[in-house]
């Protein structure tokens, strides 16, 4: 399994929970390929993945919506979009930055852009941007994106891509959205917390990971402690839960009795300080 399929993965499970995940865009990326492969997924590591993704983009579709919203529009910076839509259900007070790998991007952009020609997603001002966040500099990644901003304030958000980095990596993003970002501006983020790694279901997801891996795609099982969202140069932590919790709010009539039974991310919200 490549990294770029899991994005195919996402947003077909989120288009299974429409009603929890307000995604109504994702079954766009719906495909007889995916649907296959899914049974496998949910069979070898855990029945719940579709819930909690819908949960996941739940969390960050209300927490956005209200900051431009409160703001009268603004700018969305998503690192490592994948097939992500949130920008279709704002309006078009909100402009869009999308940053992932080169294939994905454009793949995207190739599909928004049909689309909304035949009228299946409405217009919205996106810009994109292919970034291997490995291979770059905390300043390139800046001088790439900085002249891009055309309006504040900004919410960055990276769900789905801190496993998948070292920590100098992920350190040297922080850096990057200091350096994009103005106080008062948000960044939301997502990440396995290291006591995941003691469940059975996290076990499964990385034996299924390695014996998938057809394409030697190198990725880290990174974990991060909670401590570390409370560190960060520049931010202060504004608001932290995990899909468990959420589940209670969004999907009550699913029934998971117990976090260590699920591979449970936890999602924050980050304020950039003055």
């Amino acid at each position: 399994m490549q990294i770029h399929e899991t994005a195919f993965i996402v947003s077909t499970y989120r288009s299974y929970h429409e009603n929890v995940s307000k995604d109504i865009y994702a079954k766009l990326w719906n495909n007889p390929e995916t649907e296959a492969l899914i049974p496998s997924i949910t069979d070898s590591i855990s029945k719940d993945e579709a819930i909690l993704h819908s949960l996941r983009n739940r969390f960050f579709y209300e927490r956005m919506r209200s900051f431009f919203e409160k703001h009268n529009g603004g700018t969305l910076i998503n690192f490592g979009s994948g097939f992500s839509m949130y920008q279709f259900s704002f309006d078009d007070s909100v402009s869009t930055i999308e940053i992932d790998k080169k294939d994905i991007i454009d793949y995207k952009k190739e599909k928004v852009d049909h689309w909304t020609k035949e009228g299946k997603l409405p217009p919205r001002d996106v810009r994109y941007v292919a970034v291997d966040f490995n291979q770059n500099t905390t300043e390139k990644i800046v001088e790439i994106l900085q002249p891009l901003i055309n309006k504040e304030p900004t919410f960055i958000l990276i769900e789905g891509v801190f496993f998948f980095l070292d920590r100098k990596t992920t350190n040297t993003l922080f850096q990057v959205f200091k350096k994009l970002q103005k106080p008062g501006d948000l960044v939301g983020c997502v990440t396995y917390l290291p006591e995941v790694e003691d469940t059975p279901v996290y076990h499964r997801l990385l034996h299924y990971f390695d014996s998938n891996n057809d394409t030697n795609d190198s990725f880290s099982h990174q974990t991060i402690e909670h401590s570390y969202f409370q560190n960060i140069d520049g931010y202060s932590l504004q608001e932290n839960t995990d899909e468990f919790e959420l589940s209670k709010i969004y999907a009550s009539n699913i029934e998971i009795t117990d976090k260590s039974d699920i591979l449970n991310e936890t999602m924050y919200v980050l304020e950039r300080k003055a």
